[in-house]
């Protein structure tokens, strides 16, 4: 048994859709999140700048000494996790391999779509892993960079359909049966996504794999939280802790939860 808490990561608030995850998952378990709004949004920075905010993000979380880390960041994971994680003597659990795996087991044409920022479909990260797991896997990309920091101002409706559908639209010349979430914000504009892609479209949130293999990884290494232990979840973001909380009480249905702001 282990009571330290789970550390996850990410340029923003998308990495909530993660948290969310693990605590329905994992209801005992403690969690400690770093949201890097600062520096968000990561998919249009040079690979390095990427790999540096990072693993500041990394240093943070085990100063409070978690026993694992989740990259709850597509493009961190995607840029950042092979570099970081021989630095560290804590393991590290990305989305994209979980995404991946969810993919390939989820389609049944053969064809897969991913949406993502820049950096991750630049790494072509999905299309390696989804292909790993089934060569004959057709993957097509997308990079939607205007999604993640539209989730991030926390607009109108009405205008975020209008920026889904804009960055979308390529989608529709393409065929397939299978859409990637690939990066942890698009989870929160599910919704308006599924109102421009074909009903019969699967819609892939590789956070429910990722909390699932985070479980299995806990309890294979005997890391697993005492059963009666009281469940503490802190937030912190490099941004606004005003603004962060707003969204964050919304989307994990916790009133009483309060961000803390970390230069």
């Amino acid at each position: 048994m282990d009571n330290r808490p789970i550390g996850l990561l990410d340029s923003g608030l998308g990495g909530l859709t993660v948290v969310k995850k693990v605590i329905e998952k994992m209801p005992n378990e403690k969690t400690i999140f770093i949201g890097d709004q600062a520096h968000m949004p990561y998919g249009d920075r040079p690979k390095e700048e990427i790999i540096s905010l990072t693993r500041h993000l990394v240093r943070f979380l085990l100063d409070q000494d978690v026993k694992i880390i989740i990259f709850a960041c597509n493009t961190a994971t995607a840029t950042a996790m092979k570099v970081i994680a021989p630095e560290i003597d804590r393991q590290i659990i990305g989305v994209i391999q979980s995404g991946a795996l969810a993919a390939a087991q989820t389609t049944k044409t053969k064809k897969v779509a991913v949406i993502g920022t820049t950096a991750t479909v630049n790494s072509e990260a999905y299309v390696d892993e989804i292909k790993a797991r089934d060569h004959e896997i057709q993957v097509s990309q997308l990079a939607a960079p205007l999604l993640a920091p539209l989730v991030e101002a926390d607009e109108g409706p009405e205008i975020r359909q209008k920026v889904v559908e804009k960055s979308l639209a390529p989608l529709k010349a393409d065929t397939f049966d299978t859409l990637v979430l690939g990066c942890t914000h698009y989870p929160i504009i599910a919704s308006e996504i599924r109102r421009v892609v074909s009903p019969k479209t699967m819609l892939v949130d590789p956070a429910d794999q990722v909390s699932q293999y985070t479980q299995n990884v806990l309890r294979r290494d005997g890391l697993l939280a005492d059963d009666k232990q009281i469940p503490d979840h802190r937030y912190y973001t490099t941004g606004q802790a005003a603004k962060f909380t707003k969204v964050a009480r919304q989307w994990l249905n916790d009133p009483s939860l309060e961000t803390l702001h970390v230069d």
